[in-house]
């Protein structure tokens, strides 16, 4: 039971991390120790599934250049043995091109899910779902205009 509780501890403190740090900090050095080499993330909404370590990478550092001041708030994070499950709030400003828009200025705040499955304290696979509609309705944008971020 306690090997299970320290397991659970250790599943925590990654996921704070990859939000934190990753995400929030912009810190791509954490992401070896984070993440799992082929870890793979499904998302609903423009953002393809991508698949490995510096696909994410990658994404994030597009996203960070588009919304420089992103942050995640972790409202409530439920772990269960090498299950997480996250319901979030992202912040940021829209300072970047995102998406094919130009920067408008505009803060956003959105809300998601997310759902991460860790393999010796690695985060190796990740389902993720937030509100993409509200964030380009906030950023007074008709999403038919909307190109998939991929695209840039």
């Amino acid at each position: 039971m306690a090997q299970n509780i320290d397991r659970e501890k250790r599943n925590e403190r990654t996921v704070r991390r990859f939000f934190d740090e990753l995400v929030g900090d912009g810190d791509y050095d954490v992401a070896d120790e984070l993440l799992t080499e082929n870890y793979v993330r499904h998302e609903m909404g423009p953002n393809p599934d991508m698949t490995g370590r510096r696909a994410f990478v990658d994404f994030i550092e597009g996203f960070k250049r588009a919304f420089s001041d992103v942050r995640v708030d972790v409202d409530e994070l439920l772990v269960v043995n090498d299950y997480a499950v996250v319901r979030a709030t992202e912040r940021g400003t829209h300072d970047g091109a995102f998406m094919g828009l130009e920067p408008t200025g505009e803060q956003f705040e959105i809300g998601g899910i997310v759902i991460h499955r860790l393999e010796d304290g690695k985060i190796a696979e990740t389902y993720a779902c937030w509100d993409m509609l509200g964030l380009l309705g906030q950023l007074g944008v008709d999403p038919t205009t909307a190109r998939r971020f991929d695209d840039e």
